[in-house]
């Protein structure tokens, strides 16, 4: 709006007084005029002007009285008193260069359309010359143009777009001129707004005087009837009353009204037995004196009668009595009364006895809310003043207690619940409304199943004494709880008495037992909700003080009475750790980081022992905490064991269980059972450790037989077949164990100079027991033989054997070696009782066993050192020394010694088949016969070569039809057959047709049994020796050559080892 210029502004007001300000009367506009006059008349005076005077005034107005006197503040600056500004529309608003950039785009996104569509239309091509001639026809030189169909529907479309866009720009021209007056347009719209905001002022105005007269109506006091009043007044009647000539009945004697009651107690008997719907609470009445009283308890009594025997007719209210207390007897005369009775009455028409009950139950459950309401206001006017806190909310009482203790708020709700369930309908009679009260403590809502209250005697005083004697309860027994959890109160070495009430909380109490003599009572004041401590003293004070400042007493108060049970006993347990021959490290400190990181938060004092054989870094240590006295074995590292400041490494507690009972009469007794348990446990501790490195399941069980004062469970270790250390087992298990895989150590106490004089003092005495899973017969030979450590049982068998290791050293090393060799031992003894092997010699380290006697006894020594393989050799002429070194390979892999006891037997026959080959002719044609080259790939597989003769045999151990066969085949080149002796491939077709002692020809080859292959390989060495002296095919250069290769791409190495001549194969 424009308020530049005085001039213009005054006269805008002068034109319209209302403008800008509908309210200002006229006298305000004089009053701005006469200030703009003022104003005027004060700029006048100041250039020395007066107006119709002449002449320059000099120090303001010659005609003031006092001729010096300043202008006034309103004619100085007048503005202060004009009306507000008219607001300043602005809704709806856009600014024209955003029209702009809008349509732009527009135009350029369709005309981008409309070339894309035009591209896409095709015009057909015309006859060029027919258009160049009927050029020279046109006038002036112009051209036919193409007018076919698709060239007319791109120019349509090309105008179309130019006569949408133009008409779209001639708009934005429009607005563009339109927005050069904008400013006075904006104004005009500013105006128009004010003024219908105005006009909607004065009709609203118009409106409200109209509704407050209609209001006023019924406030108005009527005239009075004074001519009527007069007339009933002086003659008792009036005049103008109608008078209908009824005759009065006669008024019913004793006996009529009697027979009328009964007449109506029977109607109402059948009535309500046969035609009424008795809701559930109002089974429960009686008839007489002409009246059905129905009785709920400890709510109220209602009296309802009939007016008429049509059952159909609704019942009548007579009277209402409360049925608890404090209630009034009577529901008293009067408005209440009335409107209870009209309601009563409309309700049981509508609804009958069902609404009628509902109704009034309703009444009463809000009437008892008041009545503890009430009762509510009263206690905190008197007893309880700052102690409650009331907040009533419609049919709900909030009372909150404990105003001003620390942590979250407890309050009690005391309103009226529905009754009814999610799935419930509203109109279900079951679902009846009742009085519930809601217990909030410490802000979250508690379901007390012991929080009910006697509806028919109320007391508000009761209900809240109870629900503090409830809260002091569960914090004494949640104070009791977290407490019993401390092993000096769970294994009854203190004792607690909690002492409870339901409806004193004065009475409640929980007596706590400190040391043997000293005893804490923890009381709960029930109007504050501070805590008290009995009897008096400092300590019980200062401890007194910190739980009152918990914000969760039951949850942190029993920490409170932890330290004050340490503070009491802590001078009694140094005085118990000074008496005794242990060392007292009273320099030593831990960081806090292990502190926190490997003993109890809850730690409030540390003290280190140390016994003098032991090792440096393994200390004992006694805590106390709120749980009692604990006792640790803790080992530090190496380096920091002298130092002031240790760093623990491990940290173990002590069972308290394995400890006698902590008394001052017992502290010797205890520290000496205390060592035997710390050694042991230390012992336990380092091997469990080594152990789960390296991978191996371990359990702690407990004792099956305790010794006597020892008590120490027994390390079970199950070697299982992925578990196991790689040293004691291959990763593949046979499916059937030699012995159990539970292995048990049990500590057997500290070993003495006095026991034995080769181990040093102190070092710590293990047995290890297992158990076979097949008893063997020669376990009493085994004990003599094997080693005198090592005792065996004959019928379970079970063995034990006993180890040694210095306190702080594992013994698994030793173990598992130990295991090592008695596996080795028995898998040996299965293998040799399997195929009924005899063994000759036996120990933890080498077995000697004969495995055939025919034609001479064969042996085979086998020896297994502690950390190296196994081996196997064989005496001198053994045919087995051909395969000793695949033997040996074999030997070390999983389930090798069953294998090699089974090639033993298996090969036999064909090695020495093999050897007789080898051997040297005798006699007149040794220097025609060929001695045969025999290739050992492996101890299934053998590589006969006859050089001269050009043949190749392969001979290999397969299974067929469940059954070991020995598969014979001919694998000679198809040079080398064509380059052999006349008649010997005829020879060997007959043989693979041929069949003898244990073997058959199949065409290509021949299958042996385990005992047939012996004659196959004689039979076939003689045939092909037959053959050595003919004159085989091709130059004798070839037959050197070939002397000399081994074939296939083999290659042959040769080396003199134990007697026999080893091929090695390479591929």
């Amino acid at each position: 709006m424009e308020d530049a210029g005085l001039n213009g502004l005054g006269s805008v007001r002068e034109e319209d007084p209302r403008l800008n300000g509908g309210l200002v009367g006229y006298e305000m506009v004089d009053d701005k005029r006469r200030m703009l006059d003022g104003l005027t008349n004060g700029v006048a005076r100041l250039n020395g002007s007066a107006g119709s005077r002449s002449g320059p005034l000099t120090n303001g107005d010659a005609s003031s009285p006092e001729g010096a006197a300043a202008a006034p503040m309103d004619a100085i600056n007048p503005f202060h008193r004009l009306p507000p500004e008219i607001e300043h529309i602005t809704f709806g608003y856009l600014p024209l260069s955003k029209l702009i950039t809008r349509l732009v785009q527009e135009t350029f996104n369709d005309l981008t359309q409309v070339i894309d569509d035009m591209s896409v239309m095709q015009i057909p091509q015309q006859n060029q010359q027919s258009n160049s001639n009927h050029a020279h026809n046109q006038v002036n030189g112009a051209a036919t143009a193409n007018q076919s169909q698709v060239n007319v529907q791109k120019k349509l479309r090309l105008l179309n777009f130019a006569q949408d866009r133009r008409a779209q720009f001639i708009k934005l021209l429009v607005l563009s001129q339109w927005s050069r007056q904008a400013t006075d347009v904006s104004k005009a719209i500013d105006l128009k707004v004010w003024l219908d905001r105005q006009k909607g002022l004065s009709d609203d105005a118009g409106g409200w005087m109209g509704e407050l007269k209609r209001n006023l109506g019924p406030a108005k006091m009527p005239n009075p009837d004074l001519k009527t009043s007069l007339e009933v007044l002086s003659t008792g009647k009036a005049s103008w009353l109608p008078d209908l000539g009824y005759i009065p009945p006669d008024p019913l004697t004793p006996q009529q009204m009697l027979k009328a009651l009964r007449n109506i107690n029977t109607l109402l008997s059948i009535r309500l037995n046969l035609h009424e719907t008795i809701p559930p609470p109002f089974r429960t009445f009686s008839i007489a004196s002409g009246r059905a009283t129905f009785r709920v308890a400890n709510e109220f009594e209602v009296d309802l009668s009939i007016a008429d025997e049509d059952p159909s007719s609704q019942l009548y209210f007579i009277d209402f009595r409360f049925a608890f207390s404090p209630s009034p007897s009577d529901l008293p005369s009067g408005r209440l009364r009335n409107e209870i009775e009209g309601k009563a009455n409309n309700v049981l028409r509508t609804d009958g006895l069902v609404g009628c009950y509902h109704f009034l139950h309703d009444f009463v459950l809000t009437y008892k809310i008041n009545v503890l309401r009430n009762q509510a206001v009263d206690m905190v006017r008197n007893r309880w003043t700052e102690s409650l806190k009331l907040e009533p909310l419609r049919r709900t009482l909030v009372v909150q207690y404990w105003l001003n203790r620390p942590g979250g708020k407890s309050w009690l709700e005391i309103g009226i619940k529905s009754g009814r369930r999610k799935d419930q309908n509203r109109t279900t009679v079951e679902a009846t409304p009742y009085i519930a009260v809601r217990w909030i403590r410490h802000g979250k809502e508690v379901n007390d199943s012991l929080l009910t209250f006697n509806m028919g005697e109320l007391s508000m005083e009761a209900i809240v004494k109870k629900v503090i004697a409830l809260h002091s309860n569960h914090i004494l027994e949640s104070i009791r709880d977290r407490l019993l959890e401390d092993t000096v109160y769970a294994n009854g070495s203190l004792s607690m008495t909690l002492s409870r009430s339901l409806t004193e909380p004065v009475q409640s109490s929980l007596d706590v037992q400190l040391t043997v003599s000293k005893h804490v009572t923890v009381f709960v004041e029930p109007l504050a909700g501070t805590f008290t401590l009995r009897p008096t003293s400092y300590l019980f004070a200062r401890a007194e003080r910190d739980i009152n400042s918990l914000a969760h007493p039951a949850a942190d108060a029993s920490t409170r009475l932890a330290n004050l049970r340490w503070m009491v006993a802590q001078e009694d347990i140094a005085l118990r750790a000074r008496c005794t021959e242990w060392e007292l490290l009273k320099g030593r400190q831990l960081k806090q980081e292990d502190m926190e990181r490997w003993l109890p938060r809850d730690t409030l004092r540390i003290s280190f022992f140390r016994r003098k054989p032991w090792s440096s870094n393994w200390l004992v240590a006694c805590t106390s905490s709120r749980g009692g006295e604990s006792w640790w074995i803790i080992e530090t590292l190496p380096d920091d064991s002298l130092s002031s400041s240790n760093k623990i490494n491990a940290a173990h507690l002590i069972p308290p269980n394995s400890l006698p009972a902590f008394t001052p009469t017992s502290s010797y007794a205890f520290l000496s059972k205390l060592e035997s348990v710390a050694a042991g446990m230390i012992s336990y501790y380092v091997n469990t450790r080594y152990l789960f490195h390296l991978g191996i399941r371990h359990a702690l069980s407990p004792p099956w037989s305790a010794l006597p004062g020892l008590n120490f469970p027994i390390l079970c270790i199950r070697f299982t077949p992925n578990m196991v250390p790689s040293f004691l087992h291959s990763p593949k298990r046979p499916v059937v164990p030699w012995a159990h895989e539970l292995v048990k150590v049990t500590f057997r106490g500290i070993e003495s100079s006095s026991q034995r004089n080769d181990t040093p003092s102190g070092s710590a005495i293990l047995l290890a027991e297992a158990r076979m899973v097949t008893p063997i017969s020669e376990a009493k030979l085994l004990t003599s033989r094997v080693d005198p450590s090592i005792a065996f049982h004959p019928t379970s068998g079970a063995f034990a054997f006993r180890l040694l290791s210095p306190v702080g050293q594992p013994i698994i090393p030793a173990l598992l070696d130990r295991l090592k060799r008695i596996e080795r031992l028995f898998r040996f003894l299965e293998a040799l009782k399997q195929y009924n092997l005899k063994y000759e010699t036996i120990s933890l380290g080498q077995i000697v066993f004969t495995y055939s006697f025919n034609p001479f006894p064969l042996k085979a020594d086998i020896g297994f050192a502690t950390d190296a393989p196994m081996r196997i050799s064989f005496d001198t002429g053994n045919p087995h020394l051909r395969i000793m070194d695949f033997l040996t390979t074999l030997l070390n892999v999983d389930g090798g010694l069953e294998q090699v006891a089974l090639l033993l037997g298996i090969t036999l026959p064909l090695l020495r088949a093999l050897d007789a080959a080898e051997a040297p002719r005798t006699g007149n044609d040794a220097k025609q016969t060929e001695t045969p080259v025999i290739l050992s790939r492996s101890a299934e597989w053998f590589l006969i070569r006859y050089v001269t003769s050009k043949c190749r045999f392969d001979i290999r151990l397969r299974q067929r039809k469940d059954e070991l066969k020995w598969f014979l085949r001919d694998v000679s080149t198809s040079e080398e057959r064509s380059s052999r002796p006349p008649g010997l491939d005829r020879e060997l077709r007959a043989l693979w047709l041929d069949r003898g002692d244990g073997w058959f020809g199949m065409r290509t080859g021949i299958v042996a049994s385990v005992d047939g292959v012996e004659d196959l390989v004689r039979r076939l060495d003689e045939l092909v020796r037959g053959f050595a002296g003919t004159d085989v095919k091709g130059d004798g250069s070839s037959a050197v050559a070939n002397a000399n290769d081994t074939g296939d791409g083999h290659m042959q190495e040769r080396d003199k080892k134990q007697g026999q001549d080893v091929v090695v194969v390479l591929d």
